[in-house]
């Protein structure tokens, strides 16, 4: 079957990694997969360096809608008469897969956002220009219901993470002492974009608060956005400037992930299914959590981590110091976290049940209407 996945991204975000580690893992032999993208978007070398086929588009990038753009993929559509195109968004690429006839035609649900009743029109269009749908979490699938969405075409897929390699004790000490972080110090990794639906502002109030109470912790922040210079300058008025590190952007968290005792997420809003959570659950990472989107479905409370509601940043303070201080509770979420990666939250189940997906449909939709 020839597949096109279609991304909008010019930077990489967690929908380009999320597609990385399925194609990754994708018999590309039997599944004829290109990737449809912005001409020099970051993510296309990723793709190349894993023998995927790229085709860029001339186009703006980051938009999912693009008036100029859709001609452009009617005449990609009409020249590779793919089987299958899964749209990451791209609501152009999805009118010219109308236009085009292509068979089936999935949009995949990266995103949870509050629906206003003004938005519901989109539900329409998704009905008209998608044949199925799939959503990265269950809070993905409810909000697409909520757009108008007709569920009997939404299937969950939960965002699969590649394992993080684990690294031996010396490795790990001189990484931390590289960093300066000595060896009884707490860290807590928070991987996520600095922007304000990651919920840095509330989480640096639990950080003043387990300072204030002389904890000794260090927070990773694993990301970069436009929200930096005001987080640097929150973190200096609460005076906890001495146990968060800016880590910035960086392509490989394998080697922070494994100095970190704890993972955080505090998000507000947008949260599907974390992959940063999911990749430290492959080194045993338990986590503290907000009660957002996806997150009380990857963080079973109490088994694998604990959540909060958001902006609790007392109860988060409070779960921190239990994770720090208790070894017997530490050494069970751990196990835990590493059996919930293992059972579903990995890049092979996400695979698997993607291209399952896909052969149900090309049967369905493809193969038997062929003579």
């Amino acid at each position: 079957m020839k597949i096109i996945e279609i991304i909008s991204d010019t930077n990489i975000g967690g929908a380009g990694v999320l597609l990385v580690n399925r194609l990754k893992n994708t018999d590309l032999k039997k599944y004829q997969t290109a990737v449809a993208l912005p001409k020099g978007s970051m993510l296309t070398q990723r793709l190349l360096d894993i023998g995927v086929r790229c085709i860029e588009i001339d186009c703006r990038g980051d938009s999912s809608l693009e008036v100029g753009a859709i001609a452009k993929y009617v005449r990609l559509f009409k020249k590779e008469r793919p089987d299958i195109i899964n749209c990451h968004g791209a609501l152009s690429a999805r009118i010219a897969a109308k236009v085009c006839r292509v068979p089936i035609k999935i949009c995949t649900r990266h995103c949870v956002f509050s629906v206003k009743k003004s938005e519901k029109v989109m539900g329409f269009l998704n009905n008209m220009l998608s044949d199925r749908f799939i959503a990265v979490a269950h809070s993905a699938k409810e909000n697409l219901k909520a757009l108008g969405v007709d569920e009997q075409r939404i299937t969950v897929i939960i965002n699969g993470a590649e394992p993080l390699s684990k690294i031996s004790e010396q490795q790990k000490q001189r990484l931390r002492a590289e960093n300066g972080i000595d060896k009884s110090t707490f860290v807590l990794a928070f991987c996520a974009r600095l922007e304000e639906c990651k919920g840095h502002e509330w989480f640096f109030k639990a950080v003043r608060l387990l300072i204030q109470r002389g904890e000794n912790i260090k927070v990773l922040l694993i990301g970069d956005g436009s929200q930096r210079q005001r987080l640097e300058a929150q973190r200096d008025a609460l005076g906890i400037s001495e146990s968060i590190i800016f880590c910035g952007f960086v392509t490989d968290v394998s080697h922070l992930m494994n100095i970190a005792d704890l993972s955080i997420n505090c998000s507000v809003g947008t949260e599907t299914s974390s992959l940063a959570l999911s990749e430290g659950m492959s080194l045993g990472l338990p986590a503290v959590v907000s009660d957002y989107g996806g997150n009380p479905y990857m963080i079973r409370h109490g088994e694998n981590g604990f959540v909060v509601r958001c902006g609790d940043y007392e109860k988060m303070a409070e779960y921190i110091v239990r994770f720090k201080n208790d070894k017997t509770l530490y050494k069970k979420t751990s196990l835990n976290a590493r059996k919930r990666f293992e059972e579903e939250l990995n890049a092979v189940s996400m695979t698997e049940k993607t291209n399952s997906l896909y052969d149900m449909l090309y049967e369905i939709k493809v193969k038997s209407y062929r003579p």
